[in-house]
């Protein structure tokens, strides 16, 4: 069972710098998780995924919420120092909403989206590496800014009318695993 210690993750929210491209509103992380959470991530079995709602059409699968892991991951999210350090850099109130642990099957492509009105930040953190990353565009399906696929990184972003955000390639090097969190 992973540390429910937030020092690590809070941490990374108060160094990365608060970067507004555009009118998008991110923030970019490097060793997100402490090792002991990331260990605990990445070893995780292909058991207990299923599709994910509203994407049954697409390779993308979640881990189910009744598993222990999931279970934690959602108490560990909803911390207060979390959700602080966040509202703080991101100059907003926020609620926990929820998370996954996502598996992305090769074929997987998003193309430019903004998420759905009712989430108001998102968190994607990397649980693998030689993968196609995610990137943000400019209106016109530019892009801006694309985040590196490698183990224990990923971004922040505030939910607006710009923050177009997708990956830019379909996936093909096996899965492409990853925590989403989303605060509304």
């Amino acid at each position: 069972m992973f540390n429910l210690s937030t020092q690590d993750v809070v941490q990374s929210i108060e160094k990365a710098p608060l970067v507004i491209l555009d009118g998008i509103h991110y923030q970019e992380y490097h060793n997100f998780f402490s090792v002991s959470i990331l260990n605990e991530l990445t070893s995780i079995k292909d058991t207990n995924f299923h599709k994910l709602e509203k994407q049954f059409d697409k390779p993308r699968q979640r881990i189910s919420y009744d598993t222990d892991i999931m279970k934690r991951l959602k108490i560990f999210f909803m911390h207060t120092n979390i959700t602080t350090a966040l509202e703080k850099k991101f100059k907003t109130i926020l609620s926990f909403r929820s998370v996954d642990i996502w598996k992305d099957n090769a074929g997987y492509h998003l193309p430019p989206h903004t998420d759905d009105p009712s989430i108001k930040l998102a968190i994607q953190i990397y649980l693998g590496d030689n993968n196609v990353g995610t990137s943000l565009y400019d209106t016109e399906n530019n892009i801006l800014k694309s985040f590196e696929y490698r183990t224990n990184t990923g971004y922040a972003l505030l939910n607006n009318d710009v923050s177009l955000h997708g990956t830019t390639s379909k996936s093909t090097h096996g899965n492409r695993t990853s925590v989403y969190v989303r605060y509304r």
